[in-house]
């Protein structure tokens, strides 16, 4: 698995999201003002495919595009890879960075 760029992040969470979508849904949950041309977002579902991120069915003559990793699944993939590479694989390192960064409150730790 790859780290997803800003944008990538951004069009999977519509993603994950609406679950089976074509590139007009994406791009009109977008929050760019104005909107990305279709074809801006197209690439970057192409990339995502490519990274075996999505894929996608033929629905007449759109393409309909689903996730193949699941958010979760990324989620925990992203925190370790950045325990590994910008923690020297510490959790405690990661964790005291979060929480001194962070202002949490008791419920949000328990």
């Amino acid at each position: 698995m790859k780290a997803l760029s800003e944008r990538e992040q951004e069009v999977m969470n519509i993603i994950w999201e609406l679950r089976n979508c074509c590139v007009e849904d994406v791009v009109s949950r977008l929050s760019d003002d104005p909107k990305p041309a279709y074809t801006t977002v197209q690439t970057f579902m192409r990339i995502l495919e490519q990274k075996e991120f999505l894929a996608h069915k033929r629905d007449g003559k759109k393409h309909i595009f689903y996730p193949l990793v699941e958010k979760p699944e990324y989620n925990r993939w992203i925190l370790k890879h950045m325990k590994d590479n910008l923690f020297g694989g510490s959790a405690k390192s990661l964790l005291n960075t979060f929480i001194r960064d962070t202002e949490l409150s008791q419920s949000d730790i328990l």
